[in-house]
């Protein structure tokens, strides 16, 4: 945060600095609980998959052993983009307003930076399912035609046969994404990848069936005392409320495990000014990064009915 020029009223000013840098860092957006957020010092970042290795072949006595590849997979790049607004306020509203409306403009750009990383992080769910937001292997996130280092097909989303379909969320759309999420994800040497689900991902019009669906003992929809198989797994409910599609839902990993990336090029900062000829004070504030996907693997979507 830096101070640019010399004027009255610097207590007032100073006051709405502390409101923005205060602000922005109590709030708990959920972008950065999904997101992989890594730092950066240059202006555009890339990630690599590379193909693993099979399971082992048997090998007879005074036999030579087979060697596999480190295939080189898929290259992603990610542009950093930067996003900013100012407000302006006059040397006759500084001088005279009463209920601390310079205050509320220095929260109001605070909440403008979060919203806007809220709302780009959350595109790439909302998109997630659009041929027209593709990634790496030129597909969307979520998509039945991903493709593995070694060329082979496999799905995150789905199916019906090999096609995928929407489907709104239930029991058995819910079980069935986990058996998908436990079988479906492979290393570019087909070794079956143990990925543990740890996220269901729902607008918040999806909040309670999903809630009745991962904490109810007892089947939700039954009343025979049905056992509810899921609500053992510990999958954790995460509301999105910049979900822009109500009945779409994701299973996650946990981030370690998927390529979810937020690169952080330089975290929102403020400066204002005072400007000598208007005698107005202007405020601005700014961030850069870039965020995308590297992989699909570990990440699992269906587009409600």
């Amino acid at each position: 945060m830096m101070l640019t020029g010399s004027f009255t009223n610097t207590v007032t000013l100073r006051g709405i600095q502390d409101v923005i840098g205060l602000t922005w860092e109590e709030r708990n957006p959920v972008g950065r609980q999904i997101f992989n957020v890594v730092p950066s010092s240059q202006y555009r970042e890339h990630t690599l998959t590379v193909g693993g290795v099979g399971v082992m072949d048997t090998k007879s006595q005074g036999e030579a052993i087979n060697y596999d590849d480190m295939n080189e997979g898929f290259l992603t790049t990610y542009t950093h983009v930067t996003y900013a607004k100012g407000l302006r306020a006059s040397y006759e509203m500084l001088a005279d307003e009463l209920y601390g409306i310079l205050n509320d403009l220095g929260v109001e750009l605070s909440m403008s930076a979060d919203a806007t990383e809220e709302t780009v992080l959350s595109n790439h769910f909302n998109n997630g399912f659009s041929a027209s937001f593709t990634g790496y292997d030129s597909v969307a996130l979520f998509s039945a035609a991903h493709v593995r280092e070694d060329g082979t097909t496999y799905s995150n989303t789905s199916l019906s046969g090999t096609t995928a379909v929407s489907v709104d969320l239930s029991q058995a759309a819910l079980e069935q994404g986990l058996i998908d999420f436990r079988t479906n994800f492979r290393t570019g040497g087909a070794r079956r990848l143990r990925l543990k689900p740890r996220y269901l991902l729902v607008a918040p019009d999806n909040q309670f069936t999903s809630a009745r669906l991962l904490d109810s003992k007892f089947e939700p929809s039954s009343d025979t005392n049905a056992v509810n198989p899921v609500s053992s797994l510990g999958l954790e409910l995460v509301v999105w409320d910049y979900l822009t599609d109500v009945d779409s839902w994701f299973i996650l990993a946990e981030k370690e495990n998927h390529k979810l990336k937020l690169y952080d090029r330089q975290p929102f900062t403020s400066e204002y000014i005072y400007d000598f000829d208007t005698k107005d004070y202007k405020i601005s504030g700014l961030f850069r990064q870039s965020s995308g996907w590297g992989d699909a693997r570990g990440l699992y979507g269906v587009q409600g009915a």
